[in-house]
Formats: C-alpha cells, structure tokens, sequence
C-alpha cells in the first residue's frame, strides 16, 4: 500500500477528563502533552508533503531545462555559427550534468528526509491506539463508578443488594486501578517521545542543507564556467569543467551523504 502524506492525521482524539478519579492536574498534564503530539504529527505531514513538491518542482524545472536545450541543439540556427555552435553545445553539456544531479538529489531526498519522517510518523498510530486504550478503560471505569454511585443511594439493605454493591466496588476498583496504570504510563511515555523527536529529525535537515548546498553550489558553479572569462590577451576561451572533474567532485559529495547514519540499511 503506498503511503499517503495527504492522508488525515493518526492522532486526533484528545483525552478525556477522568474526574474524580485523576485530578485536574493529572488531566490536564496529559491533555497539554497530546495537544503538542497532534502538532508535531501535522507538521511533520505538511514538512512530507512539502517535500514531495519540492522534489517534482526541481524535476520539472530540470525537464524543461533539458528540452529547452536539446531544441537548441537540434535548431538548424544553432549551426550557421561555429562560436553559437559552441557555446549551444556547452549549455547542454552543463544541463545534462545537472539533470543527474538532480536524480541524485531527488533519490537523497526521499531516504534522507522523507522516509524518516515517514517512520517518525508511523509512531503516532501506536500512540493514537494508546490514547484509545485510555478512553477505553475510562468508559469502563465511569460505568463502575456510576454503577456504584446509584447502589449507594438505593435504601435497600438486603443481603442481596449489599452483595451487588460489593461486586460492583471491586469491578470500579480494578477498572481504576487500570485506568491510573496506563494514565500514569502515558505521562512518562508521551514527554519522553516529544524531548527526543528533534534529535531523531535534525539528521534529516542536515542532511538536506548537505544536499541542497551541494546541487546549488554545483549548479551556480557549472553555469558559472559556461559564461566566457576573457584572458589577458582578450580572447575569451571556454572555460567549463572538465567531466570527469566534475563527476569526481559530484561523487565524493554523494558518498559524504551516504555515508550519514541516517541513510544506512539497519
């Protein structure tokens, strides 16, 4: 099944107050905890969903690039003119060099920032299932409690009655009791993910500042040497980089990416 961005986010449900049970602080403690989580969850979708189009706008900008300068090359203008001639086919040598750095970003892009935040995200479907579990045992405890609370009231005395109020505290009691664990878990639990979460996303926006410093500088320095510098005679040779430098220098930035943790098989 190939995951959404755009999909509605996992955490979305608020917990319910669990009076007289927990206090006020108790509540209110876990409610401000899962307020932030369901804002980290949505920020993280919009960071995804950004990205993707960032990612389609630098491939589509790449496109037209690509057709822009095969159409020149192929215009029979291009041809009258040995300097035009030249300075056609340089252009596209520079876009075709950039168009594979750009698959190379793209690739680097999707392991470095998407698929971890991707997994970031996965975690809150455990959280949003936890948080059901809570309002699960809430119900149950409340209808223990007010189970309880309609048997005390009652002025039968019977044998009968007493019994039935007596198996009902002991059904109110466990209910809590669970409640209380698994509120108690959560307050530890949930600020425990909120404190680590930068330190699991800020690889992913070194990563890209890596990424992105790489292709710009690239980019600005290719179509920087595809402008003619004069010498000192005035003549204005050509002054591109040579291939095979260039992939030599597009490699070693590659492999420094590469070898983040963020982007090794486990």
């Amino acid at each position: 099944m190939t995951w959404n961005p755009l999909k509605k986010n996992h955490l979305t449900q608020r917990p319910t107050p669990a009076q007289p049970l927990l206090t006020h602080s108790e509540d209110r403690e876990l409610d401000i905890a899962v307020q932030r989580l369901i804002y980290v969850e949505d920020t993280i979708r919009k960071l995804t969903k950004e990205m993707k189009k960032y990612i389609e706008a630098i491939t589509n900008l790449d496109r037209a690039d690509q057709r822009l300068t095969l159409n020149l090359t192929t215009c029979g203008l291009a041809h009258l003119n040995d300097e035009f001639r030249k300075v056609v086919e340089n252009y596209h040598s520079v876009t075709t060099q950039i168009g594979k750095t750009v698959q190379e970003m793209a690739v680097l892009c999707q392991k470095t920032f998407i698929e971890p935040l991707k997994k970031l995200r996965d975690e809150f479907v455990l959280i949003a299932a936890a948080i059901a579990k809570r309002e699960e045992l809430l119900t149950i405890w409340k209808y223990s409690y007010n189970r309880v609370k309609k048997l005390q009231e009652k002025k039968d005395r019977t044998a009968s009655h007493i019994a039935k109020l007596e198996r009902e505290r002991r059904a109110e009691e466990t209910a809590a009791k669970d409640l209380k664990t698994v509120h108690a878990q959560l307050l530890v639990e949930l600020p425990m993910f909120l404190d680590k979460r930068l330190e699991y996303i800020k690889p992913s926006v070194q990563a890209l500042i890596m990424i992105q410093l790489d292709y710009y500088g690239s980019t600005t320095h290719l179509f920087t040497h595809l402008m003619p510098m004069p010498n000192a005679s005035g003549s204005s040779p050509s002054t591109m980089i040579p291939e095979d430098e260039y992939q030599e220098a597009v490699a070693n930035q590659m492999n420094r990416i590469k070898a983040l943790t963020i982007v090794k098989d486990h």
